[in-house]
């Protein structure tokens, strides 16, 4: 029997493991893994927020949709990151089961904005930047006041202000959370949709002072706990969630990826692909070079600053220099185009990332990046494999924008980041991770109530499959929209 009415949380970098190791200081969430499902949900590749939650919205692989950009939050507000919401205004979830006929409250939504008109209302505001919070609907918040912290994301910490930086954290929580609930009481929409964004933002920049298992654990400090409250926190802010709904509404709580400790190090592998003659720097065969005393220097200072722990200066210093991202990338000391093959940057400093090939400069194509698949299979940093897998492009993805990912895709040991020096040595310190010590893992979570898991594909549960597995809690035929399936089986 269909449900008449569905709540769906998101909570941006919510991960399983982290949340199975304390379930037992998460009381609502316990209660469902008795009473209904607690389970791991697979992220898209990347697992990111932008990718990920595009595919949430649309059903979406990032090779349908194309947006597979990443937060760089060492960039300066609106500088990292910009996305064109055409690709999903008006192609949502909440967009199709509204046109349906039934009610929809979509809140902050993450890079939704400007707000478009719905079959009931969308509140929400500009991420990275300050701007006008926007409602879909007036008549429909009269009476409740809406937070300033929707969309958000504009406050980055430094050391000195990370006691300000998590109380405003659960203080924005708290207020979204408020207006949420307060929205659904007053309206009752046959659809609920709100996301958080807090709990990612915390995790990134706080991670290293909870985690004794972090090389750079300072040790004993105030910070040391502020992970794990804010996780029996949002537990909280679950529970006031199911005290609001009536009994047979169904909760759907679920995150776009993990999360976990950030990569302490960094595999450079332009300077691997450079070693054997694959990739070409202007500094090859010079007596004197100015490319590679500037390679050398930055590759120095960003060593320095994370030995002494002066990592907040990275940010202050790249605003001083010209082309710092040609800079970080090694872009000025050596010409892709003139490259066999190279380290993609979609993804940043990360485990996950990608290779790019010039076919013109290669004999064997097939053969050279089969060859080249095997022969980076066989690295290894500290006895352990580099890369967990590496795979073509085509054996993952399938969509119209496929060639927007880098030919070959991969994922390495996650203490390995990618990064792009040139002129050092293969495996270096990852000198950002001090500042951003938390990264994103594959699995996040899914929480139903009201369940049993014979009602549930567990084989199905992953981001590209939540838009189907919602139009068919509705009723709505999706075959046309979509190569996902739904995960729910309420017949």
């Amino acid at each position: 029997m269909k449900k008449s009415k569905l709540v769906l949380l998101g909570i941006d970098g919510m991960d399983f493991d982290y949340t199975h190791s304390i379930l037992h200081k998460l009381p609502n969430i316990e209660r469902l893994s008795e009473t209904g499902l607690v389970a791991p949900f697979k992220s898209v590749f990347p697992p990111d927020s932008v990718p990920s939650w595009i595919t949430c919205y649309t059903g979406k692989d990032p090779s349908e949709h194309g947006v597979l950009e990443s937060i760089n939050y060492l960039d300066k507000g609106g500088d990292r990151i910009k996305v064109d919401t055409s690709i999903f205004k008006g192609a949502t979830f909440w967009d199709y089961i509204g046109k349906q006929g039934f009610t929809v409250c979509t809140v902050n939504p993450f890079m939704a904005y400007p707000v478009w008109p719905v079959n009931g209302l969308m509140a929400n505001g500009p991420v990275f930047i300050s701007g006008e919070i926007q409602v879909s609907n007036p008549e429909l918040v009269r009476g409740i006041p809406v937070p300033n912290s929707l969309g958000g994301i504009t406050d980055f910490p430094r050391k000195k202000t990370l006691s300000e930086f998590c109380d405003k954290i659960f203080k924005d929580t708290k207020e979204q959370m408020e207006f949420g609930i307060a929205l659904l009481k007053k309206n009752r929409p046959q659809l609920f949709f709100q996301t958080f964004l807090t709990m990612d933002r915390i995790q990134h920049f706080l991670w290293r002072y909870c985690d004794k298992q972090d090389p750079t654990y300072p040790g004993e400090n105030e910070y040391k706990g502020v992970i794990e409250r804010f996780y029996i926190y949002i537990d909280e802010v679950i529970g006031m969630f199911l005290n609001s709904i009536e009994p047979e509404t169904l909760l759907v709580v679920v995150s776009d990826h993990g999360h976990g400790m950030r990569c302490t190090h960094c595999f450079n592998i332009n300077e691997y692909f450079r070693r054997k003659g694959y990739l070409t720097s202007e500094a090859e065969g010079k007596i004197f070079s100015k490319q590679l005393i500037v390679e050398k220097l930055k590759n120095f200072v960003l060593q320095f600053l994370n030995r002494h722990d002066m990592e907040d200066y990275i940010q202050v210093i790249a605003k001083f220099i010209p082309n710092a991202k040609r800079l970080k990338k090694g872009r000025y000391i050596t010409d892709n185009s003139k490259n066999m093959v190279y380290a993609s940057d979609f993804t940043g400093t990360n485990p996950f990332g990608g290779l790019c090939f010039n076919k013109d400069l290669i004999g064997n194509y097939e053969g050279f990046r089969e060859s080249l698949v095997r022969e980076l299979g066989l690295i290894k940093y500290n006895g352990t494999p580099v890369f967990n897998w590496i795979k073509c492009r085509e054996d993952m993805f399938s969509g119209k924008f496929v060639e927007r990912f880098p030919e070959i895709l991969f994922e390495m040991n996650p203490k390995l980041g990618i990064n792009w020096a040139l002129h050092t040595d293969l495996f270096t310190i990852n000198p950002t991770h001090k500042k951003i010590s938390g990264g994103h893992k594959e699995n996040g979570v899914l929480f139903l109530n009201n369940l049993t898991k014979d009602q549930v594909d567990l084989s199905g549960l992953e981001m590209k499959n939540l838009f189907p597995t919602l139009l068919d809690f509705f009723g709505i035929t999706y075959s046309n929209k979509c190569n996902g399936k739904s995960f729910l089986n309420l017949e």
